[in-house]
């Protein structure tokens, strides 16, 4: 055995920083001066920082890595349904964004090159227990990478841009704190984004993964984000729509007139809506009102202002979690007929549902669970119909059935042109249920914002392409990755600056692994090992288990130079299943079968012969006392 090339952990991570490794990290410093003052009469301040990368080198990173080669696009596509001759929409490429977006290049740029710059930002908690550390992390793809690809965690084709400040503004009062948080995330955002401004205009030329070198424009195209930082982003109040200025009183209505036409409001100008902002902010009165009426938040330079081609109101596609799931079935859909039922009879119908190898089986009811997560509400929506017929009214019953349809349609991979009417029409049916007085015992308005989204699903559809490939479920999974396996590496002080550091060497490592690969498939081509793709949202594939005790979380991060470890609880160490797993049913769909109906209906003719191995085998590794 060759002797290790290092021999204490500081040498180790030399060799480690050694590697080549993605873009280096920056560090900027922001003072917040606030209205409030301290005892001496001097206003109050806090100290800020952003980490950043180069938003242009992450993308030079992902379209020239080879590893990527076979699942990269660098022009639109129109595909067309062979049978029905009808457009069909599944990657960002056969979206209407890109091809238009590539069109209008075209007419000043010959040979450029889109790189759908994808954008998701949520901001998480990192301490356990105790504690109030978060982290905000913001990631950056593009859409010329695969949306099977991209929804990995394993294949990193999704990179961690930076990290915003997460700021208390306790040197602000209250009426203020609110606003000055919002200039306070559209400057760091600027920032962030800065380098895309001069590259979306003019072009960087990249070497791609296919080994030809073009004249790429990467342009925002996408935002991936919850409502709350959906409206943040789009400075959009929360109760109104960032597509389109619907009055709250209206969100409710339904799609279709009295004449049988569907109605759709206009869709918000980027450029009208950004001078809007702009002369609200100097204290024009006029704007200022222009902005109240369609529900716009006044803050200083929108961080979308300048970037090209950039429509900030259209680049938040449907978002399958938040919106879907978790809004519009399990906040409201449920809620209601629960309602309507009762809290009793909903657990007894959930408790009293038959064992299947496929279905979750509540034994406690709904109302005993504490912790949701994507995955109860996906089990829950399965069986919803049968739990609530007969009782709740044929209505309701029928309004519940097309949006659970509407729902099932969105989440499909690849939708055509047939498939959004079929949509359309489920979004009718359910408002002509709602206006027939399905859920009138238990609502009087529906002026609900996730609800008034499903109005431009179809839409966004078509210009982005299928939801799964902008599903939040990502940015959760790659919570565990990018900001919490850093922060449990560190000492829990100064943790930001240790995250990059743990990022960067986990890059470098990662790397140099995929180079191995790169020449050597055949050394690592056991794909049975790698469960970790799915992206579940935090928790669906982790096991909680005990709390870490200093063992392999310390690897890739020397905290020895950092300030000493506070007294703050651990948190719970997450640990990923990585070996291959057989299920079977906890309780057997087909009990109490004679041994001959085995043989000759399921096609076991060795049966018996195969128990009394195991048993003989099982006797034999029994210790002999």
């Amino acid at each position: 055995m060759e002797p290790l090339s290092f021999e204490n952990k500081g040498s180790f991570f030399k060799k480690i920083d050694h590697l080549p490794k993605g873009p280096k990290w920056e560090r900027s410093e922001i003072t917040v001066t606030g209205d409030l003052v301290d005892e001496g009469g001097k206003p109050l301040t806090e100290d800020l920082e952003i980490w950043r990368r180069d938003a242009v080198e992450l993308v030079k990173e992902l379209i020239g890595n080879p590893a990527f080669s076979d699942h990269l696009r660098y022009e639109p596509v129109k595909v067309c349904n062979q049978k029905t001759g009808k457009r069909v929409f599944n990657e960002a490429w056969t979206g209407d964004w890109w091809w238009n977006v590539q069109t209008k290049l075209n007419l000043t740029k010959s040979g450029a090159t889109v790189a759908p710059v994808i954008l998701a930002s949520d901001k998480t908690k990192l301490s356990y227990f105790s504690g109030d550390k978060a982290a905000w992390p913001v990631y950056l793809t593009i859409g010329n990478i695969s949306k099977r690809i991209r929804s990995k965690p394993s294949k990193r084709a999704v990179l961690l841009l930076g990290y915003l400040p997460v700021a208390k503004l306790q040197c602000w009062s209250d009426s203020k704190r609110k606003a000055i948080g919002h200039d306070l995330f559209h400057a760091c955002m600027r920032k962030l984004l800065e380098p895309l401004v001069a590259a979306g205009e003019h072009g960087v030329t990249m070497h791609c993964a296919d080994n030809k070198t073009r004249h790429v424009h990467p342009l925002l195209s996408a935002y991936v984000a919850d409502h709350p930082e959906r409206s943040l982003a789009a400075c959009v109040k929360t109760n109104r729509c960032p597509p389109c200025p619907v009055q709250p009183n209206q969100q409710g209505d339904s799609p279709v007139s009295r004449t049988g036409r569907r109605v759709v409001s206009l869709l918000r100008d980027p450029e009208a809506a950004k001078n809007t902002i702009n002369a609200a902010f100097t204290g024009d009165e006029e704007a200022e009102y222009r902005a109240e009426f369609e529900g716009l938040q006044i803050v200083r330079d929108p961080f979308w202002a300048n970037l090209p081609f950039a429509n900030i109101f259209m680049a938040f596609p449907p978002d399958i979690l938040h919106q879907l799931h978790k809004g519009i079935f399990k906040d409201h859909l449920f809620t209601w007929c629960q309602t309507i039922m009762g809290e009793r009879e909903m657990d007894k119908r959930y408790m009293s549902m038959p064992s299947h190898p496929s279905l979750r089986h509540f034994k406690q009811g709904i109302s005993k669970i504490s912790q949701w997560t994507g995955n109860e509400y996906k089990q829950m929506e399965k069986v919803f119909l049968g739990a609530i017929i007969g009782a709740v009214p044929r209505s309701a019953v029928e309004a519940a059935t097309a949006l659970l349809n509407f729902i099932y349609w969105a989440q499909q991979p690849s939708l055509d042109e047939d498939d959004l009417a079929e949509m359309d029409g489920l979004l009718e049916k359910f408002h002509e249920m709602k206006d027939q007085g399905a859920f009138a015992a238990v609502r009087d308005h529906f002026n609900i914002p996730k609800l008034h989204a499903l109005l431009h699903y179809t839409a966004l559809i078509r210009l982005h392409g299928t939801p799964d490939g902008y599903n939040t479920e990502t940015p959760e999974r790659l919570h565990i990755d990018y900001a919490k396996a850093g922060y449990r590496a560190s000492n829990k002080k100064d943790y930001i600056k240790q995250m990059t550091a743990f990022m960067s060497r986990m890059e470098a490592v990662n790397c140099r692994h995929d180079l191995i690969n790169l020449l050597h498939p055949d050394l690592d081509d056991d794909e049975s090992l790698d469960d970790s793709d799915s992206n579940n949202d935090d928790g669906d594939n982790t096991v909680m288990g005990s709390p870490e005790g200093g063992d392999d979380a310390m690897d890739l991060v020397d905290s020895s130079e950092a300030p000493e470890q506070d007294d703050d609880p651990e948190e719970p160490h997450t640990v990923e299943m990585r070996h291959s797993v057989i299920t079977f049913a906890k309780v057997s769909p087909l009990p109490s079968i004679p041994v001959n109906v085995l043989q000759h209906n399921f096609g076991a003719t060795n049966f018996l012969q195969a128990v009394k191995q195991y048993l003989h085998n099982a006797s034999q590794a029994q210790p002999n006392f």
